[in-house]
């Protein structure tokens, strides 16, 4: 498993946790967290006060990797995976999604494209 990969393995768990400590510590300080809907957010402060409003309002959070692909330099990750969770008190359920994560020789990540 290289770099990316744990990487984002570690971020898919800090989201099902909702440790948003942890995730601002993943996201480098000029990092940019792309998503459809809204324009990019810039910067871990940003992209953490972003994730706590869209994270923060669902309960019973799960998040199941379906597919992930590393390139070589183990800097980049795309990954296929899916999203379940109750808000509003309806459960939403492998709700599909996409990501592409770009981190540098820290681990700490640079760029962050999610699909839905």
């Amino acid at each position: 498993m290289g770099l990316a990969l744990d990487r984002w393995n570690q971020l898919m768990k800090a989201w099902q946790a909702q440790d948003f400590d942890a995730i601002s510590d993943m996201y480098g300080p000029d990092s940019v967290y792309s998503e459809p809907y809204n324009p990019p957010h810039h910067g871990n402060l940003l992209t953490v006060s972003y994730l706590k409003d869209f994270l923060g309002s669902k309960s019973q959070l799960e998040i199941k990797t379906k597919r992930v692909l590393e390139d070589e330099a183990e800097a980049r990750v795309a990954a296929e995976w899916s999203i379940s969770y109750t808000a509003a008190g309806r459960r939403w359920n492998d709700l599909p999604r996409a990501s592409f994560i770009d981190v540098d020789d820290d681990g700490r990540i640079t760029y962050h494209r999610d699909y839905t």
